[in-house]
């Protein structure tokens, strides 16, 4: 456990540092920069998967202090609507979201796209969970769920010592834990933002972040 409130520790320095850029550049108007702390995170995700989601992105890190409060105050959220679950939506997303920073560039339309895109991101999540941001609706989710996809580091599942208790899949944030036929549990890796949450409420110590 004192290795789990390190690590929790650490994600949340971090996190908060990366606010701490993220307003800087905002300030200095050079947010554009942002993009370069993005596209390093995005190659490194070929090997260390979405480590960007929990330890890096603001807007994640807005939605942890927005979840403490909630669950502080017993506040619940709704859930994504439905025909959301379709995977063609959040790549329309992307699409637009890439259009729209092209046009904004070739027209010299002065619009922070990455700001007005990170403050969008967390008054959806003051009304929704949680995962109606991360799977489906985050460009930049969207694009490490591909470039994570053979990462070497992530998150598994021991499904023989599985006691189907479902505790891991109710702290994930992305909804990325399925529940197979024999009621096992399994991770979508591309999915999994590696934020332990199910390793440090797994009772028998199946759920494991590793090599």
């Amino acid at each position: 456990m004192k290795k789990n409130k390190t690590t929790t520790a650490l994600q949340w320095l971090t996190g908060l540092i990366s606010i701490g850029v993220f307003v800087f550049l905002l300030l200095n108007h050079k947010l554009q920069l942002w993009i370069v702390v993005f596209g390093v995170s995005a190659i490194l995700s070929t090997l260390l998967g979405r480590f960007y989601c929990s330890w890096i992105c603001p807007m994640n890190t807005s939605f942890k202090i927005i979840d403490s409060v909630y669950r502080k105050l017993g506040i619940k959220r709704l859930k994504a609507p439905e025909f959301l679950s379709n995977r063609f939506v959040r790549i329309g997303v992307l699409v637009l979201f890439v259009a729209a920073m092209v046009l904004f560039k070739r027209f010299g339309i002065k619009l922070n796209a990455l700001l007005y895109l990170t403050i969008f991101s967390v008054l959806l999540t003051l009304i929704f969970q949680e995962t109606f941001w991360h799977r489906h609706l985050c460009p930049f989710g969207t694009i490490l769920s591909f470039t994570s996809r053979k990462a070497l580091y992530s998150m598994k599942i021991n499904e023989e010592e599985c006691i189907e208790c479902g505790k891991c899949q109710e702290v994930c944030p992305t909804g990325s834990i399925l529940t197979l036929e024999n009621g096992k549990r399994r991770n979508t890796s591309h999915e999994c933002l590696l934020c332990g949450k199910c390793t440090e409420v797994c009772p028998v110590s199946v759920c494991q972040l590793e090599w």
